[in-house]
């Protein structure tokens, strides 16, 4: 559904004409709330990073919200070369195997493993060569829509929710809060754990992709 027949579908519900830019920022927020519940399909991304010698830590695309582990290393600068996954330890982990990462003359060799710190994959050993590339699987922040034959990338099958989670926002921007909680408790209760549509579109996705998905962990980035 285009941004303007999006707008109009709000405001069958939502009396008010005057509310046009909080309603577009409502619904862009939304579509950012439902990309952080989950890594959906519709902003899942696949990258290469190439390696440089002797430099440990890569910083991460500027737009990431998930990065779905584990990332591999391919050992060659070809992304058709063959590879292997790295395995995935915490800073600590990290921070043992490489003491001092920025002295002269680190040892390097061909990575085995990573950690995530700092919005920046951290690989060890320390790479030995200009030749590897490190392959990411990543969801992306959504774009803002703003024009009013825009589309959101999450298919239509979401757009109901996309509505009463903006409805949810509207009322509540003008202390209609009773109305507001009526429209959130269409997708989420009073703990915010899905309900309804909200939980079987989930559920679906998570489905759609079990494996690559059940493997997403949280980084503090």
């Amino acid at each position: 559904m285009i941004l303007s027949a999006f707008k109009t579908y709000v405001l069958q519900d939502f009396k008010r004409t005057d509310k046009e830019a909080e309603l577009v920022q409502a619904y862009n927020d939304a579509i950012i709330d439902l990309a952080t519940r989950m890594p959906h399909g519709g902003y899942k991304y696949q990258s290469y990073i190439p390696t440089v010698i002797v430099q440990e830590d890569y910083p991460l695309p500027s737009d990431l919200i998930h990065l779905i582990h584990p990332a591999r290393l391919l050992e060659g600068s070809g992304t058709n070369d063959s590879g292997y996954q790295m395995d995935f330890i915490t800073k600590q982990e990290y921070d043992s195997y490489e003491v001092n990462p920025n002295r002269t003359s680190p040892s390097s060799g061909k990575p085995m493993r990573y950690t995530v710190y700092s919005r920046s994959i951290l690989l060890s050993p320390i790479p030995d060569k200009n030749t590897y590339l490190v392959e990411i699987d990543w969801s992306k922040r959504p774009v803002v829509l703003s024009g009013d034959n825009d589309v959101h990338s999450l298919g239509s099958e979401w757009d109901e929710i996309l509505k009463h989670m903006v409805l949810t926002r509207l009322n509540s921007g003008i202390e209609l809060f009773q109305e507001a909680e009526f429209w959130r408790s269409r997708y989420e209760d009073q703990m915010g754990t899905p309900i309804g549509m909200l939980r079987r579109l989930l559920d679906i996705e998570r489905d759609r992709e079990y494996k690559a998905v059940s493997q997403v962990k949280v980084n503090d980035l």
